[in-house]
């Protein structure tokens, strides 16, 4: 992790300690930086986010292996490799359909810079040909429709607020992975690589007083592309933290153990984040994590996003 990013850390770290703010009733977050939360956008709510994060990676076929690559019809074996330099930018709108249940849409968008390199296309080894591999521009998108319910809302109750649910996904993504045989996946580079997934997933939110919301959740992601590998399903948990510093400002951070964007998985994702309150419903935030990248949320909540008032208070 980058120095820049160990001292932001430090930061929040000791704001948690420190602060002490008078009062901390901002809409609820159903995302932070990465991460779901269990607390509902209440009926009529909105949010509206975006981010843009940095992707690479380079990957190919071990030294002296080809498999077969199928264009034009023609069945040829070859060397192959994959070069990723893209940004992702995943955008998304939550909408609250009633007090406890949550609509989501979206989509995924890249920048491009996705290439799939057949090696010694011509399998020519003649010097005059100056161009040898043949490169073939992949892209990357997907559609998200998903659905959360809060079934158990914050009561101060001294029990956290918990909501199930449950995303799916479909578009284009890059052919990433190898198969058990060490080939990439998809045999005919000058298509995309279709695919279809789900995310069914579990997230607890518990409110410590006014100043403190811890949140955790755990979920499984499935999809057509990992059917061909050695990987059926891949687990996922995720924790993060808010603190109130001020009566209308709040920090975040947050750990996303996997994450799927258009199909392709990230790891061990660390990010902070700032929300400020412009009033009692409305409210932004935005983040930074270690993909790299950053992300904006704009929240509008609805008739019942605030919590349940109770005399359980912790501080």
């Amino acid at each position: 992790m980058s120095l820049t990013y160990r001292i932001l850390f430090g930061i929040i770290i000791i704001s948690f300690t420190i602060t002490s703010p008078i009062l901390a009733q901002a809409p609820p977050a159903t995302q932070l930086t990465s991460i779901q939360t269990a607390e509902p956008i209440g009926k009529g709510g909105s949010t509206t986010s975006f981010g843009f994060f940095q992707y690479s990676k380079r990957d190919g076929l071990a030294p002296d292996h080809t498999q077969n690559v199928v264009i034009g019809g023609f069945e040829e074996p070859h060397e192959v490799n994959l070069d990723i330099q893209t940004f992702l930018v995943p955008i998304r709108f939550i909408y609250g359909l009633s007090d406890s249940l949550d609509l989501q849409l979206g989509a995924t968008l890249s920048t491009g810079g996705v290439q799939k390199v057949v090696k010694n296309f011509y399998n020519a080894e003649d010097a005059v040909l100056d161009i040898k591999d043949r490169v073939y521009e992949q892209h990357i998108y997907e559609g998200v429709i998903g659905l959360k319910y809060n079934i158990k809302p914050e009561q101060n109750d001294g029990f956290p607020s918990i909501s199930v649910g449950g995303d799916f996904y479909f578009g284009l993504t890059a052919d990433d992975r190898l198969d058990s045989n060490g080939d990439f996946l998809d045999r005919t580079p000058i298509d995309g690589f279709p695919f279809i997934g789900a995310y069914p997933y579990i997230v607890g939110t518990h409110r410590f007083g006014r100043y403190f919301k811890v949140h955790a959740g755990a979920g499984v992601s499935l999809s057509s592309k990992m059917l061909k590998t050695t990987d059926f399903f891949i687990a996922n948990w995720m924790a993060g933290g808010e603190v109130a510093v001020s009566d209308d400002l709040w920090l975040a951070a947050d750990f996303n153990r996997e994450l799927q964007y258009a199909g392709i998985s990230v790891s061990n994702i660390l990010g902070l984040a700032m929300r400020y309150a412009v009033s009692d419903t409305l409210a932004f935030q935005i983040g930074i994590n270690t993909l790299p990248g950053f992300h904006f949320s704009l929240t509008l909540g609805g008739a019942q996003a605030e919590a349940t008032k109770g005399d359980k208070l912790l501080f």
